[in-house]
């Protein structure tokens, strides 16, 4: 009874997560194409601006473009995932005030979305890098930091999606914070430079960064420190999420 349970919230959830996903490119001529189309027009900007303009033409013995790429995807992850999750319960406002409705599932739906987006231009990011010689990918290695950024996103988020409910600001808050955390995060330039900065090491974002490097460019596991604080930070924070559904979950609706 209680495996039928999970299957049902995993069922409902993957269905509304498709449907969102889908509903971000309604009407469009290129429809789910447009999910790698933004990060990569992004990408190809910083390229041309670093490699072109400033002459940066490589970063650790890799092409920077590639470089900026494997870092730039958690990224968007990141950012457009909570975002995203944030906003849920707002957006969705119709579902919250159904009495029978699951609330707690449309922080994960939310995340579901923002993670098929995030595949299509991993897949986008693969290819460049077979392209490029790059044979010894470490496609399994990279479910690592897709997991971690998948918890960070859906957690924070769903918790960041509580007080929003009650606080319309928590979204105007969120993109300063994501705005000043772009810049504080290893995308365009060398962690190595700052190893031994608080920034670095407890940055969660520069920490996914990194797992994804480590195993888009190199094809190896990332750093023991990384995957040990990832493991702790993400325990954290699906403890800390859990505790505030329970707490404040159940009169959300009246808080809309």
């Amino acid at each position: 009874m209680q495996n039928n349970k999970y299957v049902v919230r995993f069922s409902m959830t993957a269905r509304l997560a498709f449907n969102d996903f889908k509903s971000k490119y309604a009407g469009s001529l290129f429809g789910a194409l447009w999910a790698a189309a933004e990060p990569l027009v992004t990408v190809l900007v910083y390229w041309f601006v670093y490699t072109i303009a400033v002459g940066s033409s490589e970063m650790q013995g890799i092409p920077y473009y590639l470089w900026l790429s494997a870092g730039i995807a958690p990224w968007f992850f990141i950012s457009d995932g909570l975002r995203g999750v944030t906003a849920v319960f707002r957006d969705y406002s119709f579902l919250v005030k159904k009495m029978r409705f699951d609330k707690g599932l449309l922080p994960s739906v939310r995340a579901v979305s923002a993670l098929i987006s995030h595949l299509i231009f991993l897949a986008l990011v693969f290819v460049l890098c077979v392209i490029n010689g790059l044979s010894k990918i470490g496609i399994i290695y990279a479910s690592i930091g897709i997991l971690t950024a998948y918890i960070f996103v859906s957690t924070l988020g769903g918790i960041l999606a509580l007080a929003c409910a009650r606080f319309k600001d928590v979204s105007n808050i969120l993109n300063v914070i994501l705005n000043i955390g772009f810049w504080l995060t290893p995308i365009f330039w060398d962690s190595d430079n700052l190893s031994g900065s608080p920034i670095i090491r407890f940055n969660p974002a520069a920490v996914i960064v990194r797992e994804y490097r480590a195993a888009l460019l190199y094809g190896s596991l990332p750093d023991p420190w990384d995957i040990i604080y990832s493991a702790v930070f993400c325990s954290v924070l699906i403890i800390i999420v859990r505790i505030c559904m329970r707490r404040f979950l159940p009169d959300t609706a009246d808080r809309l």
